[in-house]
C-alpha cells in the first residue's frame, strides 16, 4: 500500500530527533543514521530523476547526457562499498 507523503514540518521535525539522536549518543538501534542517509540518497534521487525526465522530454543533447552521467555517479559513488570491481562506471 503506498503511503503518503509526509509533510515539511513532519520531515523536518524526524531530522531534529535523528539529529539529536546521534548528536548524544543515543542512536543505538541506528534509526537516526539510517533516516539522515536515506534524506540525502532521496535528494541525490530526486536530481538523478529531475534530469532524467529532461533528458527523455526534450531530447539527446550531449550536456543533458552529461548531467544524466553525473547524476548517475553521484548514486554509484554512494553505494561504491556494495560495488564490485566491473563497474558500469569505470573511469577513463
Amino acid at each position: 500500500m503506498p503511503m503518503n507523503k509526509p509533510s515539511r514540518e513532519e520531515i523536518e521535525q524526524a531530522v531534529k530527533l535523528a539529529e539529536a539522536l546521534r548528536e548524544k549518543g543515543k542512536d543505538q538501534y541506528k534509526l537516526g543514521y539510517v533516516l539522515l542517509y536515506l534524506l540525502e540518497r532521496n535528494k541525490i534521487l530526486e536530481d538523478l530523476r529531475k534530469k532524467a525526465e529532461y533528458y527523455v522530454r526534450f531530447g539527446m543533447g550531449e550536456q543533458e547526457l552529461s548531467n544524466l552521467r553525473v547524476a548517475l555517479e553521484k548514486i554509484h559513488d554512494m553505494d561504491v562499498g556494495d560495488a564490485d570491481d566491473s563497474s558500469f562506471f569505470a573511469r577513463e
